[in-house]
């Protein structure tokens, strides 16, 4: 009898893997090879910004550091402040870019008045900077 449970539950994770592959499948053909490498390009750009998050949130410390000092703590904390707000905005960007609405990017708030609502001129310059709108747009 177990074995039989065990076949089920693997034949069931295909299933779900077969699925996952057709979405993935249906996502990578709808965008061309160049805006494909563009969308990387902006997610490591991303990935770059949060990594330099952490040592930051050490650097703030005035007491019990880890490690040397790089940095004074007021300003690893407005430098950490600043890559916030931007990153914020950058996620945002990245799910639009995805096709997801404000509420599904950051779901804790309903779509109407949504906090990001206020980022939208930001949201579009960084697509524009990133070269995902055209200048005239």
């Amino acid at each position: 009898m177990s074995s039989f449970i065990k076949y089920r539950i693997s034949r069931y994770a295909i299933i779900i893997n077969f699925k996952q592959i057709n979405i993935i499948m249906e996502t990578i053909e709808k965008y061309s090879k160049e805006e494909r490498i563009q969308f990387k390009a902006f997610k490591n750009y991303i990935k770059g910004i949060a990594e330099e998050q952490q040592p930051l949130k050490n650097q703030r410390r005035t007491e019990k550091l880890v490690g040397k000092r790089t940095m004074s703590p007021s300003e690893a904390t407005m430098k950490h402040f600043h890559n916030r707000e931007k990153l914020r905005v950058l996620y945002a960007a990245y799910g639009i870019l995805k096709g997801k609405s404000y509420s599904e990017i950051e779901n804790h708030y309903p779509d109407k008045d949504h906090p990001l609502q206020q980022y939208e001129g930001s949201i579009e310059r960084v697509l524009k900077e990133h070269k995902f709108l055209n200048e005239e747009d």
